[in-house]
């Protein structure tokens, strides 16, 4: 009993991390379209914000839903082997 309590835990985490991911890629895109609404622009002071905004806000928004899928894959079950 105790595998199928865990194994309904990690799905539940796995479900809860796909929301979280998928909150942060839309939080990604409203960034990316900022910066091109940016460097559409074409001042000079715009250009410096969109790179601030690259570095500090998408960049790391990846590197967070890179390491949510990282975890996904952990909580993957195994695959079956085929006989």
């Amino acid at each position: 009993m105790k595998k199928s309590t865990s194994s309904a835990a990690n799905q539940r985490a796995a479900v809860r991390l796909r929301e979280i991911a998928e909150r942060l890629r839309v939080m990604q895109s409203a960034v990316s379209v900022a910066v091109a609404a940016l460097r559409a622009q074409r001042a000079d002071i715009d250009e410096d914000v969109a790179r601030l905004l690259v570095r500090s806000v998408s960049d790391p928004l990846q590197d967070q839903i890179d390491s949510i899928k990282s975890v996904l894959r952990l909580l993957a079950p195994p695959a079956r082997r085929r006989q």
